[in-house]
């Protein structure tokens, strides 16, 4: 399924040259008259009257049908491929639909009413390859044809299920089914399966921390919500940081996922990729045909249990082996112990579209798998010093089967949006949300440099989103496609780090409180010229955003339980502007230039005064796309992008041992290049079957990455000489190399896919001089100290899914097999056992895993037209396990059963 935005380029791009040049002539006319208008008054409203959508006849030509009888939704991808139009339905509107067999040389309309008999829907041309389903009761009712409402899935992502086969890049796209179906235990689960893309601390945050392609954090692979980002950095002692993004999954409409650098007007420092989401909107939640509508969902889930109480410890102890008296009292399998709930309205009128919702979702410390390697047992271990030291062996401290403390969750959020029609192709969304959390935290460090692991007390995170996104894309004018997007989100981050007293078996307040505020606006323009030479589109805008931190409102600094906080702001603005050009059908070329700008003022009390910091940059990326056979796409891209230093970077605060004026950095700049191909068939093997294959190659090199490591600071004056400190680091650079592959094949009874990506190349290297000289320079595993150490990716991940659609795709039962390799290469800069005299020698600690493999099941019935039930069996097997990226070493949840069911009326 298409998104109505493509849709409408498509309809454009089959007008004739002669109606081209025309347009062409007015459209230069109205280009200056506007842009008179706009020199002379800042904001401008269009008063015309609202324009006729366009309704073609389809063509009396007559067409070779052979579709055999078989379900609704198979027999339109048939009626598609044998006539070429474009079919827009939702998928829901003609589940358990059949339809009748239709042969013989018919008309385009002649077909589509044969398989439409009987159904409830209709149809009309909107073009003269376009074709929209319409809900036959919403026909009836309608006073003109004009003003029937054709039911046409389009998503805010710009994305659909195909979009990333025919990319000049490497995409991927999550539908609401696919979020609800793999879902899991913790928020960031549903990322599993996406090749390239993993989540990062996932078991201590309750949060998403996206790693693609080795790229993580700071601002790196921004996750954008209805246009706004809230990205909050959480301190973890000598483990580094991580970057927070908040949302329930029951609110997440879809997701569409971008890798490398991006041409989007909201990609700005995006060396990694970026995520875009979407929220559910009002179309998400209305069943066809209905303007007013309420979706109810309530799920269950196994295997957890509520927190214990504060200092409560778990898992092996460091030096004696001891053991913890609880923690092994696991809940029978089929035991509900957590769940969510959650109740969404709906309305669609003429002039308004209004959406709102309230979930609740509640998880307590999920239990461990009780089969696989790394679980820990005590040894002997040569050391240096001593000679023979006793020493936990393992990927954990936790037991198999054991409860894994700080990994609760207990959530609340609201959302309400509303679109204003201003006109067919003149809207206004306004959005809110809000998020509430007390979630289970340790401080990444706390896992290795204390004993034993302890229950913390809970840490919580409250944050507003407001957002505003205007649109104006009138039919009749190709040079204007505008859109603007802004946002403001206020961050309230209480994460609680303690120290463990093992005498006074008590908790020490060690406090990482947070407050931010960010906002900012995108807006782009689309001018779009059809010519003689090609058609080609200009896209050309800006963005702005800034952020201010410090400590939460009404919060007072005491250094006696906290951290010292981060005090200043951030702010960037750039520009951008794109070219694509399509000369013929099988070649399409894009170029697009962006120019940013940061400046941050550093306002720490630990300064004599405010520092303020500022670069700049240009950053072109280039693609080409040649289609010389029918399916078959191949493409190259070139480009780079710059980030500034994130405002956690920018600061004064932990984690460096500098102040900032003493230890500023550079921007770092990605250069990609990539080469791939994609091929995109249908009727393949069989009629109506669907075939999609994506294959890249990816050269990533960021020059000037920014990290952390032991670095130099002249001690002299006091008497110490140089010793190295923790320190702000730009490397020589960092490179990421390696291919990714998806496909999948749909015959409609039955579906497959599979996903693999592999490094070839994996290398962070300082300059000479900048860090430690007992430490390695470059290490493929990270520098020693580094940040990039907790964000070394798997060499290899792969992904099958396995799955048949039966009754009359009302029951749908499928598997999914998950392969994770070995980190690239164990090792983070280790250069020797030598003693040294850095500061922070505790050192950051990645976190070990074994290569694991997971069996996934999962199951949807739908009982009627208005309910839905799901389920699910995480991790089949119940394999111990520590996720891949884990900012701390403890284990995976077990086998878990999940189920949900939705009822929408």
């Amino acid at each position: 399924m298409q998104a109505v935005e493509a849709s409408q380029q498509n309809m454009r791009g089959t007008r004739n040259r002669d109606d081209r040049k025309s347009r062409w002539n007015r459209s230069r006319i109205f280009f200056l008259t506007m842009t008179t208008a706009l020199v002379g008054n800042p904001v401008v409203f269009n008063q015309s009257a609202k324009a006729q959508s366009t309704v073609s006849a389809p063509s009396a030509e007559r067409v070779a049908f052979n579709i055999p009888g078989q379900s609704l939704s198979r027999a339109l991808v048939a009626y598609s491929t044998a006539t070429g139009n474009q079919m827009f339905f939702d998928a829901n509107l003609v589940r358990g639909k059949n339809a009748p067999a239709v042969t013989g040389n018919l008309t385009r309309g002649e077909a589509l009413e044969r398989l439409l008999a009987g159904s409830g829907l209709s149809y009309r041309f909107s073009s003269g390859n376009t074709v929209q389903l319409i809900d036959a009761q919403s026909a009836a009712d309608a006073a003109t044809e004009t003003d029937l409402k054709p039911i046409v899935l389009s998503n805010g992502t710009g994305y659909s299920p195909d979009a990333p086969y025919q990319n000049a890049g490497s995409a991927a796209y999550i539908s609401e089914e696919q979020i609800e179906r793999f879902r899991g235990t913790s928020v960031g689960d549903f990322l599993g399966g996406v090749p390239g893309v993993l989540n990062g601390d996932s078991r201590n945050s309750g949060a998403v921390d996206v790693n693609i392609r080795g790229m993580q954090g700071q601002g790196r692979v921004p996750v954008i919500v209805d246009g706004a980002t809230q990205e909050t950095s959480v301190y973890q002692g000598y483990n580094g940081s991580t970057a927070r993004t908040y949302i329930d999954p029951d609110f997440i409409g879809d997701v569409a996922i971008e890798k490398g650098v991006s041409m989007g007007a909201d990609a700005t420092g995006a060396t990694g990729g970026v995520v875009r989401m979407r929220t559910i909107e009002a179309k998400d939640i209305l069943l066809p045909g209905k303007d007013f509508g309420m979706r109810v969902k309530g799920s269950f889930n196994t295997n957890s249990s509520s927190p214990p109480t504060p200092a409560t410890l778990g898992g092996m102890e460091e030096g004696s082996g001891a053991l913890p008296p609880g923690g092994m009292d696991r809940p029978a399998f089929l035991n509900p112990t957590g769940g969510s709930g959650s109740v969404s309205g709906a309305a669609s009128t003429e002039f308004l579209d209004i959406v709102a919702g309230y979930a609740r979702r509640k998880n307590g410390n999920y239990y461990a798998g009780s089969h696989g390697k790394g679980a820990p047992v005590i040894k002997m271990v040569p050391d240096d010093f001593y000679g023979e030291l006793s020493k936990i062996v393992g990927i954990s401290k936790y037991r198999q089967g054991e409860e894994i403390l700080n990994t609760s969750l207990d959530n609340e959020s609201w959302m309400g949006k509303g679109t204003i029609k201003l006109d067919e192709d003149h809207t206004l969304e306004l959005g809110y949300s809000k998020y509430k959390s007390d979630y289970g935290y340790l401080l990444g460090s706390q896992t290795y440099l204390v004993g034993s692991n302890y229950q913390n007390i809970l840490s919580s995170i409250d944050l507003d989103t407001y957002t505003a996104r205007y649109r104006y894309n009138p039919s009749d004018n190709d040079l204007i496609d505008l859109k603007v997007d802004s946002f403001l989100s206020q961050v309230d981050s209480r994460a609680n780090s303690t120290n463990y007293n093992s005498t006074t078996k008590t908790l020490t307040p060690a406090f990482y409180w947070t407050g931010s505020e960010r906002w900012g606006a995108t807006v782009s323009n689309t001018s779009r010229f059809f010519t003689d030479f090609g058609d080609f589109a200009l896209e050309y805008g800006g963005a702005f955003t800034r952020e201010d931190a410090g400590l939460p409102g009404g919060v007072t600094y005491d250094s006696s339980r906290m951290w010292l906080p981060r005090q200043g702001s951030r702010e960037e603005y750039s520009a951008f502007t794109s070219l694509e050009w399509k000369p013929t059908d099988w070649l399409k070329l894009n170029g697009n230039m962006r120019y940013s700008h940061f400046e941050s003022v550093d306002k720490s009390d630990t300064l004599l005064g405010p520092f303020e910091r500022s670069d700049d940059g240009v950053s072109p990326i280039g693609t080409v796309t040649f289609g010389p056979f029918d399916g078959f796409e191949f493409y190259g891209k070139i480009g780079s992008a710059l980030r500034s230093p994130s405002i956690f970077e920018s600061l004064t605060g932990p984690s460096f041992g500098f102040p900032v004026d003493l230890n500023p950095v550079a921007p770092e700049r990605a250069r990609n290049i990539e080469v791939g191909m994609n091929y995109v068939d249908d009727s393949v093997f069989m009629a109506g079957d669907r075939l999609r294959f994506h294959a890249a190659y990816f050269d990533n090199k960021i020059d000037d990455y920014i990290t952390r490591s032991n670095v130099p600071r002249d001690f002299s004056s006091i008497g110490f000489g140089t010793i190295y400190v923790l320190g702000r680091l730009n490397l020589d650079y960092a490179r990421m190399r390696g291919i990714d592959m998806s496909a999948e094949y749909d015959t409609g009874d039955y579906f497959a896919g599979i996903s693999w990506n592999h490094y070839t190349d994996m290398m962070f290297c300082a300059r000479p001089g900048d860090v430690d000289p007992l430490w390695d320079r470059c290490s493929a595993g990270g520098i020693f100290n580094s940040f990039s150490a907790q964000q070394v990716p798997p060499k290899d991940t792969v992904t099958v899914n396995l799955g048949a659609r039966l009754l009359d795709e009302r029951l749908t039962l499928g598997t999914r097999l998950t392969y994770v390799g070995s980190r690239y290469i164990e090792g983070t800069g280790w250069g020797g056992n030598t003693i040294n005299t850095a500061l922070g020698i505790g050192g950051i600690k990645p976190s070990n895993w074994e290569p694991y493999t997971l069996v996934d099941l999962y199951g949807s019935y739908k009982v009627n037209e208005n309910a839905t039930l799901d389920f699910a069996v995480d991790n089949v097997t119940d394999r111990y396990y520590v996720d891949a990226l884990s900012a701390i070493g403890v284990p995976a949840p077990g086998r878990t059963f999940r189920a949900s069911f939705t009822v929408k009326f």
